[in-house]
């Protein structure tokens, strides 16, 4: 997944910087993206992990430099986790915990969890060009629309996506709301709801409730409320 994705950046004109890690930039050095592979259990305990306090250590360094001036505005990190079962992972309570917390986390950059597996990354291989990508999403929409994990490869592809701010996903021409539309209607509702949260809950209370996200907790329970929202708690995206 990791390949998929950096030659995704390269082929729209993102290149690595002079870094041990996987950061990319534009020519204008306006926007930046972050790649790193987790473990089940590092993504469950990612807020105590070494390999995430090493990303901040080098997103912090990198911002020192005058010609990154932008990296602390408009930065992502892609974290890649590879799983058995994107279906059996996506409606566990526990990758639902973990998910949630760290995506609406807006500390140092944004934060995009890519699961995948081995069997749907082959079908990707010829798909990181994005007129490829978007004729490969078009052509399966309904499918999609009917049971968003049909096909493991396209969960991916539309993963990537969504997720990637300089790709377009394909809309429909019917009455049905494009993707991207029902995706944003329901971020609408999702950032009002966090925004509530937020009002509520202080970074030091919130700070606390992370330290262990496995435990039963009113402020975690609260996000996981917020949860229903996310477009994997229903049949359609």
């Amino acid at each position: 997944m990791r390949d998929i994705v950096i030659q995704f950046l390269q082929n729209n004109h993102f290149n690595q910087l002079d870094t041990e890690l996987d950061f990319y930039t534009n020519p204008q050095n306006s926007e930046y993206f972050i790649l790193s592979r987790y473990s089940d259990e590092e993504l469950h305990n990612f807020f105590d992990d070494d390999k995430t306090s090493q990303v901040i250590k080098e997103f912090e360094r990198l911002s020192l430099k005058s010609e990154h001036e932008n990296i602390k505005k408009n930065t992502s990190l892609f974290i890649l986790v590879e799983v058995d079962n994107l279906k059996e992972a996506f409606e566990d309570e526990k990758f639902q915990r973990s998910i949630l917390l760290i995506e609406e986390d807006y500390y140092y950059f944004r934060k995009f969890i890519l699961l995948y597996t081995q069997k749907g990354i082959s079908d990707l291989q010829d798909k990181t060009i994005n007129e490829t990508l978007y004729n490969y999403l078009e052509s399966n929409i309904d499918a999609f629309e009917e049971d968003m994990f049909f096909s493991e490869s396209y969960f991916m592809a539309m993963e990537i996506g969504v997720k990637l701010p300089f790709f377009t996903p394909p809309k429909r021409n019917d009455s049905y709301q494009s993707i991207e539309n029902q995706y944003q209607d329901d971020k609408d509702e999702l950032d009002n709801r966090l925004l509530d949260f937020y009002t509520k809950v202080t970074d030091e209370i919130l700070s606390e409730s992370l330290k262990d996200i496995s435990t039963d907790d009113e402020n975690v329970s609260d996000l996981l409320q917020i949860g229903e929202l996310l477009p994997w708690k229903s049949k359609k995206f």
